[in-house]
């Protein structure tokens, strides 16, 4: 796991902790952040375990998981990943917000800087991103950090909305290429 800390103009993005277990366990069981994520509502404590173990072994290997807080008012408000996609090879950026922080601009600043931390410290090439269909939120931050649709595959048990971005269009958008 990438063990970098990340910073924003307003945000500290840095590795997630045991401490951060309960916060995480509760945005997962929330059914307004899990309505396009899980089927069905995850059993507690097969979820607390799985977290658990996640952040004692280090997942993901490749790539990093980074807990959100504002540097004003610090506090867990979700996380922003790069990790493996399934079996398919690529690295994908995710994100997974309490309520509290949606709406405000918070994942897609965190989002653009884990992206720039994973095309040029990283080496990642390309990045993508799944989205279930339904969740156009999701769908927008992903438009906003230069992800283009890319048609749609299944993975996590569903079709799902499917994004990509290479690094030469990434550089070139911020006019480093």
């Amino acid at each position: 796991m990438n063990e970098a800390r990340l910073e924003t103009a307003r945000l500290i993005l840095r590795p997630r902790t045991i401490a951060d277990l309960d916060a995480n366990l509760a945005m997962d069981l929330n059914p307004a952040v899990r309505r396009y994520i899980y089927p069905s509502p995850p059993d507690p404590e097969t979820q607390r375990r799985r977290l658990g173990t996640q952040i004692t072994e280090g997942w993901p290997a490749r790539g990093g998981l980074w807990v959100v807080e504002e540097k004003a008012a610090p506090g867990f408000l979700g996380w922003c990943a790069l990790v493996p996609l399934e079996k398919s090879g690529f690295i994908e950026i995710g994100y997974r917000y309490v309520p509290g922080a949606w709406g405000r601009g918070i994942a897609t600043e965190a989002a653009r800087r884990v992206l720039d931390h994973g095309f040029r410290v990283l080496g990642f090439d390309p990045i993508v991103a799944v989205a279930n269909p339904a969740n156009a939120a999701s769908q927008n931050v992903l438009g906003k950090i230069g992800l283009k649709r890319d048609g749609t595959a299944f993975h996590y048990g569903q079709n799902v909305a499917f994004f990509r971005l290479d690094a030469e269009e990434f550089l070139e958008s911020l006019g480093a290429a």
